[in-house]
């Protein structure tokens, strides 16, 4: 077993809404991914854990993150062919828009919660942004949940304001955060380096 981090398909929609539906189940109305895979300006990522380990994947890909070889980069889809069984356990999204990529959506299955994963998520987000010229990255969190702040801070975000009753839900106020020079030589060494020093509670 092992995992691996690669663009969502439109098979991955049925896992993938589930998950959404976990982490967000007060949202409404709840993300179409079909449609949003349709959407030129969308760009999602998942992390699979594969349940067998073919030879093919045993090439460049393999990156050393802390789990011993066990996260496999970037495999386009065609690399894990039909025969071998994955399953989704998060995803994240970004829009693009000149120069700027605004995070949509970040989750991860429960059962796999505060084991790394949110992490190597919003990591390899920002790097794919960056690999088409994003200059800032920008999100809006819940004012109440500091889980997800903290983490954003570690990352190098900071607050740029608030968005008011901007949840339908509960009219809750969304904090604005936004990591400027993402396209810089220090932030993209430093999440270079975050992401070798990457650890799995595995």
């Amino acid at each position: 077993m092992h995992y691996i981090v690669r663009p969502m398909t439109q098979e991955d929609v049925p896992q993938v809404t589930a998950i959404d539906r976990e982490a967000f189940p007060t949202m409404w109305p709840p993300m179409n991914y079909q449609r949003e895979l349709e959407n030129h300006l969308a760009h999602y990522i998942v992390v699979a854990e594969v349940l067998d380990k073919p030879e093919e994947l045993q090439t460049k890909f393999e990156v050393n993150t802390g789990l011993a070889h066990k996260v496999v980069e970037w495999l386009t889809p065609h690399k894990v062919g039909q025969e071998h069984l994955e399953k989704i356990v998060g995803f994240a999204g970004f829009w693009m828009m000149a120069g700027e990529a605004h995070i949509i959506s970040l989750a991860v299955k429960k059962d796999f919660r505060r084991r790394g994963f949110g992490k190597l998520l919003l990591i390899e987000l920002v790097r794919a942004a960056v690999k088409i010229e994003a200059e800032i990255v920008t999100l809006e969190v819940r004012v109440s949940n500091y889980e997800a702040q903290r983490l954003y801070l570690q990352y190098g975000f900071v607050g740029k304001g608030v968005r008011r009753a901007y949840y339908t839900d509960n009219r809750e106020d969304a904090l604005i955060m936004t990591l400027d020079d993402a396209d810089s030589k220090e932030c993209v060494a430093k999440f270079e380096q975050s992401r070798n020093n990457l650890k799995f509670g595995l």
